[in-house]
């Protein structure tokens, strides 16, 4: 019989909502345990995004909006925290007909009224989008400016919350499926397809794509529709901000796509999006590239150049199109997380600091830590002259067999 492990809070999921929830609750003297199905961090939803911090996300009356502009505010200060690299940008929105350039001065008022003056919106004229931008496309009237925006290195931000959390005494199991959840008067008894038992006093369900599933093991339910998004990542970007084509009926469902790049200099365009029915189904169509090509192409007067690699993502939108989250209905002592589609990455502190709040007002208590322990990053091999020689392995980030072989230990 294997022997039973006891926490204080369980949190299935090593998404970026868990990591950020387990990030919070770590500063508090707390036993917690994140358990993933995967075999590392962040392999669910939380790899096949853009790695942006988003700004507008409509309706702005949505919680999804309102946690996006509250979690960008801490994001970065928690990248900084962490030593995450970004780069700090803005967003263009461009407006392409007449009909477009009509309706931007409404447009703009609309933006000032909701993001007020935390995020700076102006109108940029057509002659100054030549001289800040000169790969924009001819045929673009003027645009929109929002501040606030970034490109961060979210593989970068995942493993640093898992090194913060493994030297703060956080524990970890990867490669189980949590397969029951039992409810008693203090605790819940979860097992793993792997025999191991836990017991913990409360739980967090930030299962990401697999929510619904987590949600089920208690009697509960909900429906999830898939939307997969492709991106393509070209060789080198082609401007210094996003590039949004404006648009007068946002579909509640996407922000649209832009022209993007990484944090390290590479394009990044999309995504689209596409509905379908299995959660693996991860397949890249030539039709999704055709799309996205054809769609922002024509933001731009140059050749973006060949596609170096495309991707794709899943993403969990719950049938109300925003974020639920929620006690479960068979315990306060459980905290779910629905519905986690873009921006969740950027609305990951706000999040956690409602889980936080829930899982205070069910009786969690928070007693701060003093004893937290900092990350010390590893050695970054790109930094040496030595980085780019050698067979490369991987041309997106131009990773060599020989720097390869050195990191593998870690």
């Amino acid at each position: 019989m294997s022997k039973i492990e006891v926490y204080d809070v369980v949190i299935v999921g090593a998404g970026i909502c868990g990591l950020i929830t387990a990030f919070k609750l770590a500063h508090y003297k707390l036993d917690i345990l994140v358990i993933d199905m995967n075999s590392e961090p962040g392999w669910g939803v939380s790899k096949g995004h853009a790695a942006i911090v988003h700004v507008i996300q409509l309706p702005f009356t949505s919680l999804k909006s309102k946690l996006a502009r509250e979690g960008n505010r801490e994001l970065l200060k928690i990248c900084d925290y962490l030593k995450v690299r970004y780069k700090k940008t803005s967003t263009l929105l461009l407006a392409m007909n007449l009909l477009h350039l009509l309706a931007l001065p409404l447009i703009y008022l609309y933006l000032r009224l909701n993001l007020k003056e935390e995020f700076k919106a102006r109108i940029i004229s057509r002659r100054t989008l030549r001289r800040i931008e000169p790969n924009i496309s001819d045929r673009v009237l003027a645009a929109i400016e929002v501040d606030g925006y970034a490109v961060i290195d979210s593989f970068d931000l995942t493993y640093g919350l898992y090194e913060f959390l493994k030297i703060n005494n956080v524990h970890f199991v990867f490669g189980e499926k949590v397969i029951r959840i039992d409810l008693h008067n203090d605790f819940l008894k979860i097992s793993t397809e792997g025999g191991r038992e836990l017991l913990s006093r409360y739980l967090v369900n930030a299962g990401g794509l697999y929510a619904d599933e987590v949600l089920r093991l208690l009697g509960d339910s909900v429906e999830f529709e898939l939307g997969k998004g492709v991106m393509i990542v070209f060789e080198k970007q082609v401007s210094n901000r996003l590039l949004s084509p404006l648009t007068l009926r946002p579909d509640p469902k996407t922000k649209g796509g832009a022209i993007m790049f990484t944090w390290d200099g590479k394009g990044l365009w999309g995504p689209n999006l596409r509905i379908v029915r299995d959660k693996n189904d991860l397949s890249i169509e030539e039709s999704d590239v055709k799309t996205i090509i054809s769609r922002f192409s024509k933001l731009i007067k140059v050749d973006p150049g060949i596609p170096v690699k495309a991707y794709s993502g899943i993403r969990p939108i719950s049938s109300i199109n925003d974020f639920i989250i929620t006690y479960s209905t068979k315990s306060h002592r459980i905290v779910n997380i629905l519905g986690t589609e873009s921006p969740a990455l950027t609305s990951s502190p706000a999040i956690a600091r409602i889980i936080l709040e829930k899982l205070k007002e069910a009786g969690l208590e928070l007693i701060p830590r003093e004893d937290i322990v900092e990350r010390t990053i590893f050695h970054r091999f790109r930094d040496e002259p030595e980085w780019g020689k050698g067979r490369l392995i991987c041309i997106c980030n131009r990773v060599t067999e020989k720097s390869y072989r050195r990191l593998s230990p870690r």
